[in-house]
């Protein structure tokens, strides 16, 4: 409290009380203290606003960024306060394949805004415009880039067969797009070579589907070579899985690719699987 007598007297902290002559009136108050304020915005369910992220980006910015590449026509981003990006989704043109426009999201975000994204998080549809008699003259058809299940590479079935003592052929049977491709491999018949032979007839079944067929040399040199680089069996998390890895190559590249799938009710269909998931979509992305 302030009392107003011929000077002043002001009560400082600590309860030491100083009288200040002056004008009736004037008063003095103690230095202000600094405070540094940050203003935060929050939503309705009371957390920190998505719309700016830890890193100095904002997910407006990230997608006028996205809006600018070639031949796409809206973006659409989702992600955590912090900056953790979850989905990505673009509408794009025929202009530019799907599959390009997700490596061109990869290298836009990570040469403007330093930001790393996983390819899976991407989720492009493209559209197509055309005469039609709609009332606003034009139809509008979304295709959209294969991520359910019919667009996957499904596992028909395997057969395994004695060839005579020691050897055993095996056959794996896939479907892509309603069309059945089979792939076989042929070895000695022991427990770690069967699981190995499996793998190496699923990959001989890809091949098959991704080599065009041609007496062209060139044609030849464009298709790929898939590589079985092991099948293990591990333990984790009190279950069973088997893990696969495959080296894929074409033309001068090679890129390592892997798969798992957990041991259900046989090990030859494990190692099946865990060999599709490995090379699906890299298989799927040259189709």
């Amino acid at each position: 409290m302030i009392t107003l007598e011929r000077g002043i007297r002001e009560i400082r902290p600590g309860g030491g009380k100083r009288v200040v002559h002056g004008k009736a009136g004037a008063r003095r108050h103690p230095p202000a203290t600094r405070t540094e304020c940050r203003t935060v915005s929050f939503g309705a369910e009371g957390t920190a606003s998505e719309n700016e992220s830890a890193g100095g980006w904002s997910i407006d910015q990230a997608e006028d960024l996205l809006r600018s590449l070639t031949g796409v026509l809206s973006a659409r981003m989702v992600a955590r306060p912090g900056g953790d990006i979850q989905e990505i989704h673009l509408l794009t043109t025929e202009e530019v394949a799907p599959k390009q426009t997700v490596r061109n999201v990869e290298s836009a975000l990570l040469a403007h805004m330093g930001l790393t994204v996983d390819h899976r998080k991407i989720s492009v549809a493209q559209t197509r415009a055309g005469d039609g008699d709609g009332d606003d003259g034009e139809n509008m058809l979304i295709e959209a880039v294969p991520s359910r299940r019919e667009g996957r590479l499904l596992f028909i079935g395997h057969q395994m067969e004695s060839e005579r003592p020691h050897r055993v052929r095996v056959r794996v049977s896939m479907e892509w797009k309603g069309q059945r491709y089979t792939g076989e491999a042929a070895g000695t018949d022991l427990p770690r070579s069967r699981l190995e032979l499996l793998a190496s007839a699923v990959l001989q079944g890809l091949e098959s589907m991704v080599t065009p067929e041609s007496d062209d040399e060139e044609d030849r040199r464009a298709g790929v070579a898939l590589s079985l680089d092991g099948v293990r069996v591990v333990d984790a998390f009190d279950r069973r899985y088997v893990m696969v890895g495959v080296h894929a190559v074409h033309g001068r590249h090679v890129t390592v690719l892997s798969g798992s799938a957990p041991v259900e009710d046989a090990m030859e269909r494990a190692v099946i699987l865990a060999t599709l998931q490995a090379t699906d979509r890299w298989v799927r992305g040259r189709l």
